[in-house]
């Protein structure tokens, strides 16, 4: 009996072991698959029959109110923040179609101790933006920063590097991704960090 319990120990041990690793990996790889499912989409372009070409659009979560629907998918680091090895970082993905014509495109992440950020393709930039892409900082009256938010027009070459947009290692990172450099490499250029620190 006994020479059978140190073999059925390692492998318990050993399938523990391979369960944990994928549970860490998984939303890395999410993350990954949900920007490669949203890249090169065009606002006012493309059309609801030319998402659902692409596999990962076939199964998505889809809701609609009318006219309108959206295509949405997340992942977050949720096994290593309950292990209290990383602060909990989140990604969302929403395509949102009117009347069969993609009416935008939104990346939104959050990262315990960053305020959120998001990348929005819009149609039309908002009056105050002046060029594309356009960062603006959500500032409510009590003058703490709430988030960043990046609005990029579909004749943008960042509707083409959504897979770069977030970097998917932040969510099986130990200890996850400390700043927006880390977290949108996309972003470096645009200096966010240096954004987010004004008064």
């Amino acid at each position: 009996m006994k020479k059978y319990l140190l073999p059925g120990i390692l492998t318990i041990l050993i399938a523990v072991g391979f369960l944990i690793r994928y549970e860490i990996v998984a939303p890395a790889r999410a993350a990954a698959r949900n920007l490669e499912a949203i890249n090169g989409i065009r606002v006012g372009e493309t059309t609801e029959a030319e998402l659902l070409g692409r596999p990962p659009f076939q199964k998505m979560d889809r809701r609609c109110f009318q006219a309108e629907c959206v295509y949405h998918m997340e992942t977050d680091n949720k096994f290593l923040n309950r292990l209290h090895l990383a602060p909990i970082t989140y990604m969302s993905t929403i395509v949102s179609v009117r009347n069969g014509m993609v009416t935008g495109v939104l990346v939104f992440a959050i990262k315990r101790g960053l305020p959120p950020i998001s990348l929005k393709q819009v149609s039309t930039l908002p009056s105050e933006c002046s060029s594309s892409p356009c960062v603006k900082r959500l500032m409510p009256p009590n003058k703490v920063l709430a988030g960043m938010s990046v609005l990029f027009k579909s004749d943008s070459d960042l509707r083409n590097q959504m897979p770069e947009s977030m970097n998917p290692e932040c969510f099986s990172r130990l200890h996850g991704c400390s700043t927006y450099a880390e977290l949108s490499p996309l972003t470096k250029s645009l200096n966010l960090d240096a954004v987010a620190a004004l008064k």
